[in-house]
């Protein structure tokens, strides 16, 4: 009897021992994580004025940038004018332009929202240093209206933007990889999504576009 209860005690210090590993492992992720997410939160309070992604005034025009930035549709880049913050520095949109792309005609309405795209891409993660990059760039459309400008024709679009802080979505991305996605372990899951919704980043903004080469 006294050497079965023996045998349980060193069971039972061994689970113990175990346990505690665990424990202190799991301390480090969780501190690890800590400091992650302090580092993407004082990033964001630092860029937390007021349309911090609004590019730099003296960036360079779209038309000039853009078949730079996205060699693979530089022949569909067929824009013109500023960079479509407001009515007065609205983005031209080409259907044909043969300046660029002489033997093709585009659809408008499609270019707009190819331009869309890369105007936040421009914003969070070509006109940033490295380590201050925004990944995971999404948006949704809000409002989409006609506006007449001085009698020219203006697509006015709002849409929502929703980005994550380059630091934190590579650990988040590394995390998930690692652990194959957490198939097998829904509250890994639900954590690892916890986090990427902490520090996700949502804003409005505003497109003009000139459409008059094809209204």
């Amino acid at each position: 009897m006294e050497k079965d209860s023996e045998r349980e005690l060193k069971k039972l210090q061994k689970e113990i021992r175990q346990e505690l590993q665990d424990i202190e492992k799991m301390r480090g992720e969780l501190e690890q994580y800590a400091d992650l997410f302090q580092e993407a939160a004082e990033f964001l309070r630092s860029r937390s004025r007021k349309e911090f992604w609004r590019l730099p005034e003296d960036y360079p025009p779209p038309r000039e940038i853009l078949r730079k930035h996205f060699p693979r549709t530089a022949d569909q880049c067929c824009f013109k004018g500023g960079w479509g913050y407001d009515a007065e520095h609205a983005t031209v949109v080409l259907e044909s332009d043969p300046e660029i792309n002489p033997d093709e005609k585009f659809d408008g309405v499609s270019l707009e929202y190819a331009f869309i795209d890369k105007r936040i891409r421009e914003e969070l993660f070509f006109a940033l240093p490295e380590g201050q990059r925004y990944c995971g760039l999404e948006f949704d459309t809000l409002e989409q209206s006609l506006v007449r400008v001085k009698g020219v024709p203006h697509d006015r679009i709002l849409v929502k933007v929703t980005a994550y802080p380059e630091i934190a979505w590579n650990e988040l991305k590394a995390d998930w990889e690692a652990h194959n996605g957490y198939k097998d372990d829904p509250k890994g899951r639900e954590e690892n999504l916890r986090r990427k919704n902490a520090v996700k980043v949502t804003y409005e903004t505003e497109f003009w576009f000139n459409i008059a080469d094809f209204f």
